[in-house]
This record gives C-alpha cells, sequence and structure tokens, in this order.
C-alpha cells in the first residue's frame, strides 16, 4: 500500500469496480492531441485525423492505414511512419498507477477502459508495461467498440461482472463521462494530465 491517503475497502463502498482511462489519467500526453498534430499537418489534417480513427480504435482499420490515408489526403510532408511516433509520447504517472494498484489492494476491481488503435494498445503492453497493472484491460480495439458509444460501457460492466451503480469510471473526455453518467455508472470528469494526487482526491471522494 501506498503510505498516501488509504483508498476506503470495497467493503465499505457501494462500488465494487473502477474503470480508469489511460490518456490524461493514468499517463501524461503533455501536448493535446490537435496542437501536436497541427504543428504536423496543419489544423485541417488534425480535426480529420482525430474525427475519422474510429474504425482504427474499434480494430477495423489500422493506425498507419489511417495516418497513410490522411497523409495522401491533405498532401502532408511528414511521412505516415514518423508521424505514427506521436502515439509513443506518453509518459506513464507514477502516482496515478500506485492509486491503481491501491484499488486492487482494497480489493476492486480495476479495468483499464481506453480507445486504443492495435499499434497503441501494442506499444503500451510491451513498451510502457500496461500488462498487470489493472485487474482486467477494456481496449476499444479488442473489444470492436470505442467511448462514447454506450455498447463499450455495457460490454465492460459485463466483463467486469457489475452493475452500472455498483462501477466508478474516470475519464478526462467529457462526452466519455457524460455517456457513462447517463448509464448510472457514478464518473469522475479528471481534467487532463492533473496528475495522481489529485486522481487519488477525486477517487476517494466518489467511492465514499
Amino acid at each position: 500500500m501506498s503510505d498516501d491517503q488509504p483508498i476506503v475497502p470495497a467493503s465499505a463502498s457501494p462500488i465494487r469496480a473502477v474503470l480508469l482511462d489511460a490518456d490524461g489519467v493514468l499517463q501524461i500526453i503533455g501536448t493535446p492531441w490537435v496542437e501536436a498534430l497541427s504543428q504536423v499537418g496543419g489544423e485541417a489534417f488534425a480535426h480529420a485525423l482525430l474525427n475519422g480513427e474510429e474504425d482504427a480504435q474499434t480494430g477495423r482499420e489500422s493506425l498507419m492505414a489511417l495516418l497513410e490515408r490522411m497523409v495522401e489526403r491533405f498532401e502532408v510532408a511528414t511521412p505516415a511512419q514518423e508521424i505514427l511516433s506521436l502515439w509513443h509520447r506518453a509518459e506513464p504517472d507514477p502516482l496515478a498507477w500506485q492509486v491503481a494498484r491501491d484499488l486492487r489492494a482494497a480489493d476492486y476491481i480495476t479495468v483499464l477502459a481506453t480507445n486504443q488503435q492495435p499499434e497503441r494498445r501494442d506499444w503500451m503492453r510491451g513498451v510502457v508495461g500496461y500488462d498487470g497493472l489493472c485487474d482486467m484491460s477494456a481496449y476499444s480495439c479488442e473489444l470492436g467498440v470505442a467511448k462514447p458509444d454506450p455498447a463499450y460501457f455495457l460490454r465492460v460492466l459485463e466483463l467486469a461482472g457489475v452493475r452500472a451503480d455498483e462501477a466508478l469510471f474516470v475519464d478526462d473526455n467529457a462526452a466519455n463521462v457524460s455517456t457513462a453518467r447517463d448509464l448510472g455508472i457514478r464518473t469522475v470528469h479528471h481534467p487532463a494530465d492533473a496528475g495522481g494526487e489529485l486522481l487519488r482526491k477525486e477517487i476517494i471522494e466518489a467511492l465514499a
């Protein structure tokens, strides 16, 4: 257990499962996606790419195929392979990871609930080392559905074996949080890259 403020045991909370987003919550992104991609190919390229990544996030298309298509469409000089490196820039937040470990130690079911393309999922697992951090992983590219689709949350609840009112979902994306809340899931809208110290306080309050 951490020496920080302790997590209330699952036996003392109505919550049984905690669903944790990765980008902006468990790992620090730094430069926002729109800004980082705009620096490479312009604002129109950035928005088109981010708005068109559903197939990649749900495993129906590779991220590289999407990048190559967008590079050609917007006549971007930077090769797709080089742009792909932007998806390898996240840094795990040690304090946030400790929160995840403390939740497991307090007997909560922990779920890595994250939208990721196959390439980034592989990088997160093989390079960053996400395997084993949570009890289970719910990568959108494996489930075939992505946040904020309600079907994503229903699938995760099914995997965790809990009802909506027994789950807590933490994310930095307002649309994702709104959908989860509409389904009856308790939520925390965590400010992007705000860090593990705040995350601990938010979760402790939400578990009460």
